[in-house]
């Protein structure tokens, strides 16, 4: 009998201030018009309208992810005692050291974790968290249960002098709670594709000095930032498109019978292109970009979370998550409800 690991349920939450396009248009004007501008046109090319930023200083990747956390816990009708692991992704920790989701686990009260670590594989980090925690599912049957957070605050550790490091992304975080279903068939996680390109390795980097030079006075406060350099998305694209259709043929699967693909919400001309690649319906990937701005390692989440409460995923659907990591890892994950 398959030891299938389904979604149970996911939570998001994000801050309550709430930031539109004419904010940051506005900002960068005052800056130079023409700056202003182009910004205007960068972000309609992104497909942002709204995103949300924290005000509050005591607000942090954990506080963020303890409250998707726990409306995932609620939505599942679980207690954190129920959990026997959590990973934590995030790009943008608020320790270290600890773990984040050690820290977590102490937030929540989840006493019966015992798988608990970090993972960061950047934007592509929760497809990878959900990937990891299913195989340790499948393997171990110590695991019945195990939660996966994803979230960042990009926004906060960019220049305000970089559009899209300050003005195209937003604060949230995404949290699924995944459980072992045995059935008949398999269904739940069913197979995963990874494929990997170093060439951009230096076009993102946070921080741009390296974190062995954070505390030398010398070095000016802006290379102590993201370094977001612009790159031809050209070749992300068409490498999310090969893998997609790959774990998908793969499986015996064409195109048409993929109900929802849950990319990454950096940009919605991505999504035009993809779906272009394949052949694919755009209205088929899930966009919340205008909704939340660029989330990084939760906006795939995000898309599925909000794809579920509108019922346009149902049992038995297949799915598909896919998302790309600065330098750039990218991968595809097929998924059964």
């Amino acid at each position: 009998m398959p030891r299938n690991i389904i979604i149970k349920s996911t939570g998001i939450y994000h801050p309550e201030h709430k930031v539109s396009n004419e904010y940051f248009i506005n900002h960068y004007s005052k800056m130079d018009e023409n700056l202003g501008t182009r910004v205007e046109h960068l972000l309609a090319h992104l497909g942002r309208k709204n995103r949300f930023i924290s005000k509050d200083k005591q607000e942090n990747v954990l506080t963020m992810g303890e409250a998707a956390a726990k409306n995932a816990l609620e939505s599942a009708g679980l207690s954190p005692l129920d959990l026997d692991g959590i990973i934590f992704s995030t790009d943008t920790p608020e320790y270290t050291s600890p773990s984040n989701a050690l820290m977590l686990c102490s937030a929540l009260g989840a006493e019966n974790a015992h798988t608990v670590y970090d993972l960061n594989a950047n934007c592509v980090g929760m497809v990878v968290a959900l990937d990891q925690a299913q195989s340790f599912m499948k393997a171990n049957h110590r695991i019945k249960r195990l939660l996966v957070v994803g979230a960042s605050m990009i926004h906060h550790y960019g220049s305000p002098s970089d559009p899209l490091t300050y003005a195209c992304v937003g604060d949230a975080a995404a949290a699924a709670v995944l459980e072992v279903q045995n059935g008949e068939s398999r269904t739940g996680f069913l197979d995963s594709v990874y494929a990997t390109k170093i060439d951009l390795r230096d076009s993102i980097l946070m921080p741009e000095c390296g974190l062995s030079n954070v505390y030398d006075d010398s070095i000016p406060k802006e290379k102590k930032k993201w370094k977001w350099l612009p790159f031809d998305t050209t070749e992300p694209e068409g490498r999310c498109a090969k893998i997609i259709g790959q774990v998908a043929s793969d499986n015996g699967l064409d195109m048409a019978g993929v109900r929802m693909v849950f990319m990454t919400q950096f940009s919605e001309d991505a999504l035009d292109h993809v779906a272009s690649q394949l052949a694919y319906p755009r209205k088929k990937m899930k966009y919340v970009g205008d909704i939340y701005g660029y989330t990084g390692t939760s906006s795939p989440v995000l898309a599925y979370s909000h794809a579920v409460e509108d019922r346009e995923v149902n049992h038995g659907d297949y799915c598909i998550f896919c998302s790309v990591g600065s330098g750039l890892t990218a991968s595809a994950l097929l998924y059964k409800a």
